[in-house]
């Protein structure tokens, strides 16, 4: 059996896909993991089996679950490579490649640990029981479908051919420098002492402190532009990362943690770094290299060949570790980005933290994750170090040689001392470069690890696709009725949220949304606004399908406002105005202010609007956060509004009052995600949730006596 090339899981919960990965790759079929996230339905808890299976049979491949048990490892006709399910550490689920079998010996290939062998004994001790077993029908046929490499930022430094030029020329101008200066020893050596020339070695010694002079300004020059260079290139591959994520639909933040998307900020650091270090090689090191290496040879060919004898040492010093280095980069990023999760995770749930005095148990946790990054970077780390070591002792080995023959050579008489010695300082210019070009694997090769994490995520189609949406859409679509029909809705392969919902909502009607906590009332609100897009049927406004419609444009008319809405670090009327692209006066501000209750608060405040608004509103209260994100949602003048929960953190005379001036609102179609039941009271039209169906619809009046939900919901609410 062809061995099984090994693909490293790039975050926490990828370890099924990546096993799908290998196994496509072992029959030539090479596939983005974020293509392979999308099929298989793989979010922040990671891959069902049935995901697993339903992904890989996309790419027409026959796939069988079963539950078996250590006798299945005997079987002549088993179909391998083959994905089990284990039990790590009795702690979390995991996916492995099984892919030979060896009498007692299974050969298994681990997305996160890499390639082993272990006993059908000391396996079974983790194993699951579960099989997936597949391989590919009469259909298949290989495809290879890549992410883009790291040559794919080359473009970026082009860009800054000015800047790069000018790095080269001055570094050139460091070298010669360094290059006349070995010269300088020679003659001291061989002419000026012996002949006790003073005048002119005077003259000499002044002008080689104005030009070491030089040399330090330029190289403050060259590390100044370098600066500028990172920096130019960090804005055009950092920023255009965070812009590409701005633009990825919903679907994506909610099957990701946040420290995975974080991370990939740092990984950008690492591209930058190997491409500037790369440009550099490329067009100065490798001259260097040829044009010392030709006055090294025209110098002294014998020495010069004992030089060039080391070549292979610091090639084969290279070749062994870079398989490693490829497995420990992968691990330290994957480990990096669970601690950023977790740290950003507590942060955010820092009240509920102190509330259960659970500051032990989250500093417990974050440690175990950091100590467990800590010792990915150590391996990492010590075996770069390991690396240089093996590298410095190549390098002080010949020198030691060229030295202990050049003598030899000196007491022949063949070269004088001062040859010798100018030798000898010439080849720091020869092996430096060389040694840069070398030490070029270990940055391309973390580059290439941060390239494909980073580039999967590139690779995600953005959220706005304008040649698959209709152009010149009448905006007065959305003054008439909305309509679901057949509408289902599940979140990856889990079990459906919504199932077959179908109604129709009248222009600037008021309609209450209600039922039990996970009935599905949030999620139809989200797709409405096409946070996500439905598994089955159609939404349609007036008559024209959701899915035709740009998302920018279905947004400035229908606006979402969710139980906790997003503030930024700011005055209060910036974050009034945030996200309008109308020009609002102060007196609509005033209106709307007054209209959700807010203006008392804000006449309040000593400096009125100016008011500073912490990050995350954490000056202000529940309350006050859902007031100001409703002045937000009408100031935006949308036509449609979704309210979901917006007003549960009110106390009930203030909530009544809000509500009643939202329903005089005759130009509006609302939609009232309800916790109190006297919001549906007030509305024009109630539909009830449960389980994910719409049960029952209709008013207060019809619903409160037709002994459905509704009216066991007003009973036990009043």
């Amino acid at each position: 059996m062809k061995r099984m090339k090994l693909i490293k899981q790039q975050d926490e919960k990828d370890c099924g896909i990546a096993c799908l990965a290998m196994i496509l790759n072992y029959y030539k079929t090479e596939v983005p993991i974020n293509k392979l996230r999308e099929y298989s339905g793989t979010d922040k808890q990671g891959t069902y089996a049935l995901g697993l299976k339903r992904c890989i049979e996309k790419f027409d491949f026959d796939c069988k679950a079963i539950q078996a048990d250590a006798n299945v490892w005997k079987e002549t006709e088993l179909t391998l490579p083959l994905v089990a399910h284990v039990l790590v550490d009795q702690k979390y689920f995991h996916y492995v490649v099984i892919y030979n079998v060896q009498g007692d010996l299974l050969h298994i290939a681990d997305p996160g640990k890499g390639v082993s062998k272990l006993t059908i004994k000391e396996f079974s001790e983790q194993w699951t029981g579960v099989l997936l077993l597949m391989n590919p029908n009469k259909h298949y046929q290989p495809s290879v479908e890549r992410v883009k490499n790291i040559g794919s930022y080359l473009p970026i430094l082009l860009k800054q051919k000015g800047i790069v030029l000018n790095i080269i020329l001055v570094s050139l101008l460091i070298t010669l420098f360094g290059v006349i200066s070995s010269y300088y020893f020679q003659g001291i050596i061989d002419y000026f002492v012996p002949n006790n020339i003073i005048s002119t070695f005077n003259v000499i010694s002044v002008g080689f402190i104005f030009m070491y002079v030089f040399q330090v300004f330029f190289e403050y020059v060259r590390g100044y532009l370098l600066i500028i260079l990172g920096q130019r290139m960090s804005i055009s591959i950092v920023l255009s990362y965070f812009k590409h994520v701005l633009k990825l639909p919903m679907s994506f933040f909610s099957t990701r943690k946040s420290g995975e998307i974080i991370s990939r900020f740092l990984d950008a650091n690492k591209i930058i770094d190997a491409l500037a270090s790369a440009i550099l090689s490329i067009f100065l090191d490798v001259g260097m290299v040829i044009a010392i290496g030709v006055t090294l040879f025209i110098q002294n060919r014998e020495l010069f060949l004992i030089a060039l004898g080391t070549i292979p040492f610091y090639f084969l010093s290279i070749v062994t570790f870079v398989k490693t280095f490829d497995q420990l980069n992968e691990e330290e990023m994957i480990a990096s980005a669970t601690v950023n999760s977790s740290i950003i995770e507590s942060l955010k749930g820092m009240e509920t933290i102190k509330t259960y005095n659970g500051e032990e148990k989250v500093y417990d946790r974050v440690e175990q994750q950091f100590i467990k990054l800590m010792k990915k970077s150590f391996k990492n780390t010590n075996l770069n170090n390991l690396q240089q070591a093996i590298k410095h002792a190549i390098q002080l080995i010949s020198t030691v040689l060229i030295l202990w023959v050049g003598s030899y050579y000196v007491m022949d008489g063949k070269i004088s001392l001062g040859q010798l010695i100018t030798f000898n300082a010439l080849l720091v210019f020869f092996t430096e470069p060389l040694q840069n070009i070398i030490n070029l694997q270990t940055k391309i090769q973390t580059a290439q690890v941060a390239n494909r994490r980073i580039n999967e995520i590139f690779h995600i189609e953005p959220e706005k696709r304008e040649e698959t949406t209709i152009k010149n859409i009448d905006n007065t679509i959305f003054l008439r009725d909305i309509t679901m029909k057949n509408v289902s809705f599940s979140y990856g392969m889990k079990e459906p949220v919504l199932k077959d919902i179908s109604m129709s909502i009248s222009a600037g009607e008021k309609v209450a949304i209600v039922g039990m906590s996970g009935s599905g009332k949030s999620t139809l609100a989200k797709l409405l606004v096409h946070f996500y897009t439905p598994t089955e049927g159609e939404i349609l406004y007036q008559k024209v399908n959701m899915l035709d419609m740009n998302p920018d444009l279905l947004r400035d008319h229908v606006t979402y406002v969710s139980q906790e809405s997003f503030f930024f670090h700011g005055t209060i009327l910036e974050n009034l105005l945030f996200g309008l692209s109308n020009n609002v006066s102060f007196d609509r501000i005033i209106e709307v202010c007054d209209t959700v209750q807010l203006l008392e608060f804000i006449n309040q405040q000593p400096l009125r609007f100016d008011m500073i608004v912490e990050e995350g509103a954490s000056n202000l209260s529940g309350g006050q956060k859902q007031r100001l994100a409703l002045a937000r949602a009408l100031l935006k003048d949308a036509n449609i509004l979704l309210l979901d929960e917006a007003t549960s953190g009110l106390d009930t005379l203030l909530e009544h009052k809000i509500i009643e001036s939202l329903n005089k609102l005759s130009n509006k179609t609302i939609l009232f995600i309800a916790h109190h039941l006297s919001i549906a009271k007030l509305s024009d039209k109630i539909l009830v949730m449960d389980k994910g169906r719409l049960v029952e619809q209709g008013t207060h009046e019809k619903l409160r006596y037709q002994g459905g939900i509704y009216q066991k919901f007003w009973e036990i609410d009043s």
